[in-house]
């Protein structure tokens, strides 16, 4: 009894050690993403729906800003049925940086119901440090949230999948969902998708002074 009574510690504490790591690493890699995004360049993306004589219309604005150039930039409209057919996209931009000509991209649906699923999505390749790295900015046809794919860092990936193969190998109903967990990356939301929060100095004014 004492030896299992030890081994569970030792495993609790294992496990322990490898989260507490995880976070700083994460913590770590936060900061560094924080200092390559105020260094290495801005975006703005904008989409939405417009009413025309023909129907409703969608449209999609990309703009790079900053120091930075972005590498492969693509746009595309994913998410439709089979049967419908797609637009066609934006040729690929080689580079693009602050002083090219934004992409603007206005397309429509075969049908109501077809945008339901339907999402654009921006991809684009930076430099990070002597390597690159593939980002990408996603937005649903019917909503305003913006999304951002983050890639995990080495730490998640292997806890995650010794989590996966754990609940594979030993199914169970409550352990269901983690039997797809997804091992490279996720959309996460972004801090915010309303234009009323990206007020900036030109729409605020000084303090006065009393």
């Amino acid at each position: 009894m004492q030896l299992v009574l030890s081994v569970f510690a030792l495993t609790v504490a294992t496990l322990t050690v490898i989260l507490a790591a995880r976070r700083l690493l994460d913590f770590g890699s936060q900061l560094v993403y924080a200092r390559l995004v105020a260094v290495g360049g801005m975006v703005a993306f904008s989409s939405g729906r417009k009413e025309s004589v023909e129907g409703p219309e969608y449209y999609v604005h990309f703009e790079v800003g900053g120091p930075g150039v972005f590498h492969n930039v693509t746009v595309d409209l994913l998410g439709l049925p089979e049967f419908a057919e797609a637009p066609v996209s934006p040729a690929p931009r080689a580079t693009m940086s602050a002083r090219d000509d934004p992409i603007d991209w206005t397309f429509t649906v075969p049908a109501g119901e077809a945008a339901s699923d339907a999402w654009v999505m921006v991809c684009w390749i930076r430099s990070h440090f002597e390597g690159i790295d593939s980002e990408a900015i996603a937005q649903r046809l019917n909503d305003s949230q913006l999304y951002e794919w983050r890639w995990f860092t080495e730490p998640t990936r292997f806890v995650r999948t010794g989590i996966r193969h754990l609940a594979r190998r030993y199914p169970r109903r409550s352990t269901r969902a983690m039997r797809e967990l997804s091992l490279y990356g996720r959309w996460r939301r972004t801090t915010s998708s309303s234009p009323s929060d990206l007020i900036g100095p030109a729409d605020s004014p000084p303090p006065v002074r009393r």
